[in-house]
């Protein structure tokens, strides 16, 4: 792959068209911003860089159209503050993407020296525990960064309408790291969670650090094949996740939960799967899934309700999806999710619900089970 494929797959990984602009930044010899609203300026500006600069860098979330009239497919020298040109955490309207920074520590790193290949095959193999967390697999992408190794993992589009998603997108990419890698004292994964982070662009050269024989600068490149599809489950974890501790917290939700399924009935969502199987969405079916299935008697439910749509019902392929839910210990999908744009895949059937402001249930399953839990 050439250093302009490269970039390029790096800018379409990202995603951001259609949800603002691309930052892009350098950081010395003096620090630069520019803002990008197309592949080809986004490649040329980074071309433009390459060489004159330790690092070329790009903003992991698109960042509001507005800020494209500070810097429109140009450099100019970046200015911080509320009259500045960079965007800053307030300033985020999406999150579509997950991004992590695996690093080995050691004296040299230290120092301030590149990774060695033995560093570098210890932060892949972080970095390939952690693209097997749930939310992550087969939507994830491993890029070497030239000191380390980055996940990337573009998202079903969670828009940041209250300070408590960025506490929820945070707490969840923490979580993930410490289901992964746990505590290993030579890997460090930095804390890139904050919404207006930046990551070093793919295809271009990382000269952070003073080379040494055996410690070169190196090109961020590719480790697999880029994963371009959304992860919806991550989507979902996101918005599920505890804003006071993060998801995972060791335990696992109860199965066969007693509770009168009956009740079940006047919920709104449940009703509209049974009265519309045409129009649930594949995000809609797992909603329901994660809420029904730690119910007692719920998974003949799931079954009884997906069967409604004669078209998409496989019992089998419905079993592998309610044993995954069970195993990897998937919380229900709260109402104010299943509400969301997010969860449509047509035009058709969106559903909508008349009590979403009144109801005290904040998933369905709480409906037949509220005193059980």
């Amino acid at each position: 792959m050439t250093k302009e494929q490269a970039i390029a797959n790096h800018w379409r990984l990202l995603g951001h068209k259609g949800y603002g602009v691309t930052e892009q930044r350098i950081f010395d010899p003096v620090p630069m911003v520019a803002y990008t609203d197309n592949e080809d300026t986004f490649i040329g500006l980074c071309l433009e860089m390459e060489g004159k600069t330790s690092g070329i860098y790009v903003g992991v979330q698109p960042r509001p159209l507005w800020f494209f009239d500070k810097a429109p497919n140009c450099w100019r020298p970046a200015r911080s503050g509320p009259d500045g040109n960079c965007a800053c955490d307030k300033n985020i309207e999406y999150i579509i993407n997950g991004f992590w920074d695996i690093d080995v520590i050691s004296a040299e790193r230290a120092k301030g020296n590149p990774a060695s290949d033995e560093e570098l095959l210890q932060s892949l193999h972080a970095a390939q525990l952690l693209r097997r967390e749930d939310g992550l697999a087969l939507s994830s992408t491993i890029v070497c960064s030239g000191n380390g190794h980055y996940v990337i993992v573009p998202i079903v589009p969670v828009p940041v309408d209250s300070n408590e998603v960025a506490i929820q997108f945070k707490n969840t990419c923490l979580q993930m790291v410490k289901n992964s890698v746990g505590e290993a004292p030579w890997i460090r994964s930095d804390n890139v969670y904050n919404l207006s982070r930046v990551m070093r662009v793919i295809g271009t050269k990382n000269c952070k650090g003073q080379p040494i024989p055996g410690r070169p600068h190196r090109q961020a490149h590719f480790v697999t094949e880029p994963v371009f599809a959304q992860s919806f489950a991550l989507h979902y974890i996101i918005l599920n996740t505890e804003v006071e501790e993060p998801y995972h917290d060791g335990g696992t939700m109860p199965k066969n939960l007693r509770c009168d399924l009956q009740k079940l009935e006047n919920c709104q969502f449940i009703r509209w799967c049974r009265a519309y199987p045409e129009y649930v969405s594949e995000p809609d079916w797992w909603a329901l899934i994660t809420n029904l299935v730690y119910l007692e008697g719920g998974i003949s439910l799931i079954h009884e309700i997906s069967r409604l749509d004669k078209h998409r019902y496989d019992y089998h392929d419905t079993e592998r999806v309610i044993q995954r839910v069970i195993k990897s210990g998937y919380k229900p999908v709260l109402c104010k999710t299943i509400i969301t744009g997010a969860m449509v895949c047509t035009d058709q059937g969106k559903f909508q619900c008349s009590v979403i402001n009144h109801c005290t249930a904040k998933a369905p399953m709480f409906m037949a089970a509220l005193d059980s839990i």
